[in-house]
């Protein structure tokens, strides 16, 4: 499944690229679905977890640190590829439709879990 979600990742960003290169140390858009992905997922855990909001941001901190840890990255690089995205829309609309994908099938896998128990 993890190669699926790469190949769609590919073909979207290699349809909607155009001449213009991406700059030297902005995440590659795959990287940078990835990475949201598990922002967005990190996000509900920590607001379901039953802490209070501020509570639950000092995890969600920690969630993300590690996040970025896992990926080689770190929060300022995150900052600066996510401004350069937001400056290129057709780049982060492909971006998100990656992120969506897999948040859906992350859900999906994980629905399969719960009914197979």
């Amino acid at each position: 499944m993890r190669k699926l979600i790469y190949i769609i990742a590919i073909l979207t960003i290699v349809s909607c690229s155009g001449k213009e290169e991406r700059p030297k140390g902005v995440i590659a858009p795959e990287k940078m679905a990835v990475i949201l992905s598990d922002i967005y997922l990190a996000e509900h855990k920590a607001a379901n977890i039953g802490l209070t909001q501020d509570s639950a941001k000092v995890v969600l901190r920690h969630y993300e640190l590690k996040i970025f840890e896992d990926h080689n990255t770190n929060d300022s690089i995150y900052k600066e590829s996510f401004k350069y995205y937001l400056d290129h829309p057709a780049t982060l609309e492909a971006v998100y439709d990656i992120v969506i994908d897999t948040v859906s099938l992350r859900e999906q896998v994980e629905n399969a879990k719960k009914d197979k128990k």
